[in-house]
């Protein structure tokens, strides 16, 4: 066939104007490594820096006459956005001129929006035009900032050398605006990072074009690699940045075209990369050029082939222009979409053979099979390893048992792995059977694959006579390992923040000051909490319960907060106390929620009443926001919460059943007026003792303020430290109180020595006395 001559647009644009979109990694990669720099910039605007310094002196030594050259690279910036605008109307790139505008817009104002915060200098966005009498240093420079964000959103659209083009340009743009004067190295630096996080931001919104090669490229990178294909057309299926056709050879054969374009190896040295760094297995193959992937491809092919493996087989490999990259193999069988019991089989077989040869798939789905006869075909071999190890070999087996049950059902896929499997490989495999062991793709193919790979796990094991073992670690963290640390990060940031205004010389003076008489009574004052607390249990429970070792349990709760967040440790340590005196294990598990829910009705109640109906004396400097704002932001995190909560389906099938089941005994428990009210009273009761507490703590440092504003202190700070898992809420109870008796007039520094000396009498003290309690209960046998 004859090369055809692509049109003359095409040299420019990469593919078709209209193509599917999807959100890259890369995107929201550069919307982060755009902030990191947009933010350091910004924490360093008004001092030089060893950079600026450094890059400053480079260009000292330069004539006086390069600054018509600066003009000139300054101005090429703006001549190629309005040339990337002409281009995409005249293309009728409607999508790409809605994003570059977009950007356009979106770093203006957001860079207007930065100098303002920043900077008191208005950055000049048209020198030429407005022709300032000499150069102002600003933050940041919006030119280079713009440059950057049109050319982040057209890069996917562009081909190869104009977005190679664009990139250089961006770095001109910037070297010419703090070589004219119009910011320093670091601020156009950070004007870079603002273009970056704009247009990461617009890509990730709305989606990248999926990098799909034309048809007519590819043909003539057929032509080219001396294998003509007729009658190329689309397979139904297409993957990011794959394109999958077929046609036939000059003398008939059938074979399928893989063309590999821009996002083919953007997606996958992403994915790769993230699958590394997530998941255990390390050892898959990671590919940084489209090249290498169709070799690797075609290589394990050959390498499967020799070990007797049916696979498509490959007929050449190569690169189309500047953008694609092409794998040519035989396309042998029909879709593997109505498999028979034979046909699992048969795949099982070819899988062996692969394992045997020391080779893994590595994404074992039935869109890499094909049926030719009563054999199976094994292809798309992108993702394997030629060294494989044992998890990887694993994941293979987990992989096509996941599939076959998806494909037929959990029995038969069974079966037919019993037949060919040996049952060392499919028992070292159960430990694997878990959801994070499976693709996007194939976790999307059923619509609860959690229950299909527990039912799977189940058959094995019985199949098999194996135990259920542990599932393994496979990936080396999890989100929620993040979160502690993530929370701790920010409660050690906030505490540093208001530490940082503390005289701690006036704290110590103030704290040695003191009335020692009365903060020993406020220590014995709050003691008395665990009486209502225990007084709580029993309401919450209806059962009769022991006072005194019920009183030990509610110091043992302390100690336990010291080491596990939130209300975990409570609600275990009760359960178990609960289940000694015969107390129902469905009352044992939800008396914590019913206890914690009224606490927070209590709490909610108290704060709106204190602030509708009690004359509070706040500070006058706060008093426009202090009432409003803490209301508010309560609010705020109340409904964040809800709305967290219905809209993620993890979040909403973790904690709606609970919470269901906690209201479900909480109307027991309103049905029962001597209950409902002795829970509520316990409750309010134990908050007034704190806030007793609290006000003994502020007369012994010459600092009163009425009970009721106490009891609003000591209620929010209950409420904001709860929201942050921190075991105790330690470093968040402190701030936050400090923060609260602020807005009520108190220096930061008697705040927070009050805050210190209330959280030792209320938890810290408490949680050392919990040690001896909970060796106490041990001892006999109450939990």
């Amino acid at each position: 066939m004859r090369a055809r001559e692509p049109h003359g647009a095409e040299r420019y644009f990469a593919g078709t104007a209209m193509q599917p979109r999807a959100r890259r990694a890369t995107d929201i990669l550069a919307v982060g490594f755009g902030l990191i720099l947009l933010l350091g910039a910004a924490a360093t605007y008004g001092e030089t820096s060893a950079t600026d310094e450094w890059i400053i002196a480079l260009l000292d030594p330069l004539p006086t006459w390069f600054d018509d050259v600066w003009r000139l690279g300054y101005l090429l910036g703006l001549i190629l956005v309005f040339v990337l605008f002409v281009a995409a109307i005249r293309e009728q790139r409607r999508s790409l001129l809605r994003d570059m505008t977009l950007a356009l817009v979106a770093t203006l104002v957001l860079g207007f929006l930065a100098a303002w915060l920043v900077s008191d200098v208005v950055p000049t966005a048209l020198p030429e035009v407005t022709r300032p009498r000499r150069p102002q240093e600003a933050f940041p420079v919006i030119r280079v900032g713009v440059v950057t964000g049109v050319i982040m959103v057209a890069a996917p659209h562009l081909a190869r050398p104009v977005r190679w083009f664009g990139w250089t340009t961006v770095a001109l743009v910037a070297i010419s605006g703090f070589g004219l004067g119009y910011g320093l190295p670091t601020d156009a630096f950070g004007a870079i990072g603002l273009g970056l996080a704009a247009g990461g931001a617009i890509l990730f919104t709305l989606g990248s074009p999926r990098g799909y090669p034309d048809i007519d490229e590819v043909e003539t990178a057929l032509v080219e690699l001396g294998v003509p294909v007729g009658a190329l057309h689309l397979v139904p299926d297409q993957s990011w940045g794959v394109r999958t056709l077929r046609g036939r050879l000059e003398d008939g054969s059938a074979v399928e075209v893989l063309a590999y374009g821009r996002d083919a190896a953007d997606t996958r040295l992403a994915a790769k990369t993230w699958h590394a760094l997530w998941y255990r297995d390390s050892d898959r193959t990671v590919s940084f050029s489209r090249i290498e992937a169709v070799e690797h491809d075609a290589l394990a092919m050959l390498v499967a082939e020799r070990a007797g493996v049916n696979v498509q087989v490959p007929l050449a490999t190569g690169v189309a222009g500047d953008d694609t990259a092409v794998l040519v193999r035989s396309s042998r069988g029909s879709a593997f979409s109505e498999p028979t019991a034979e046909h699992l089989e048969a795949a099982w077989s070819e899988v062996m053979k692969l394992h045997d040869a020391g080779l893994a798939h590595g994404a074992l789905t039935v869109d890499a099979m094909a049926i030719d006869d009563d054999h199976v075909v094994l292809a798309n071999f992108a993702n394997s390893s030629l060294n494989a190890t044992e998890l990887q070999r694993s994941r293979d087996v987990v992989s096509f048992l996941y599939e076959s049950a998806a494909a037929v059902d959990t029995d038969a896929a069974v079966a037919a792995a019993m037949v060919v499997v040996p049952r060392a490989s499919l028992v070292d495999a159960l430990a694997y059977l878990q959801v994070p062991a499976l693709t996007r793709r194939q976790r999307n193919r059923v619509d609860k694959p959690k229950d299909l790979v527990d039912g799977l796990r189940n058959a094995l094991a019985a199949a098999t006579d194996a135990d259920v073992p542990e599932p393994a670690k496979l990936r080396r963290i999890r989100p929620k390992d993040l979160i502690m640390p993530a929370l701790s990060l920010i409660a050690i940031y906030a505490l540093v923040g208001m530490l940082a205004d503390i005289d701690f010389a006036a704290v110590s003076e103030i704290v040695r000051d003191a009335a020692w008489g009365l903060i020993l009574v406020g220590f014995l004052v709050s003691q008395i909490t665990f009486f209502f607390e225990s007084f709580g249990m029993i309401f919450a429970t209806g059962y009769s319960l022991p006072m005194k070792p019920l009183i030990v349990l509610q110091f043992a709760v302390k100690w336990i907060g010291l080491a596990i967040p939130s209300a975990a440790g409570r609600v275990t340590m009760n359960t178990l106390f609960l289940r000694k005196y015969g107390v129902s294990p469905t009352i044992a598990v939800t008396q914590g929620a019913i206890d914690g829910l009224s606490g927070f009705v209590v709490e909610g109640l108290i704060l709106l009443i204190a602030f509708i109906a009690a004359d509070l004396s706040l500070d006058a400097e706060t008093s426009d926001v202090s009432g409003g704002l803490i209301i508010g932001i309560i609010a705020l995190l109340i409904i964040g919460t809800l709305i967290t909560v219905l809209r993620v389906p993890r979040l909403h099938d973790a904690v709606v059943p609970k919470v269901t089941q906690a209201w479900g005994a909480l109307s027991g428990v309103v049905s029962n007026p001597k209950r409902l009210f002795g829970l509520l009273g316990a409750n309010f009761a134990s908050r007034l003792v704190l806030a007793a507490t609290l006000l003994f703590i502020l007369h012994s440092i010459n600092a009163p303020l009425p009970l009721v504003s106490c009891l609003v202190v000591t209620v929010a700070t209950n409420l904001l430290a709860g929201l942050v898992p921190i075991p105790g809420g330690i470093g968040v109870a402190e701030a936050a109180m400090t923060a609260f008796l602020g807005l009520f007039g108190l220096d930061a520094d008697t705040a927070f020595a009050a805050a210190v000396v209330f959280r030792l009498a209320t938890f810290y003290i408490p949680a050392v006395e919990g040690y001896f309690a909970t060796k106490w209960l041990q001892a006999g046998e109450y939990i």
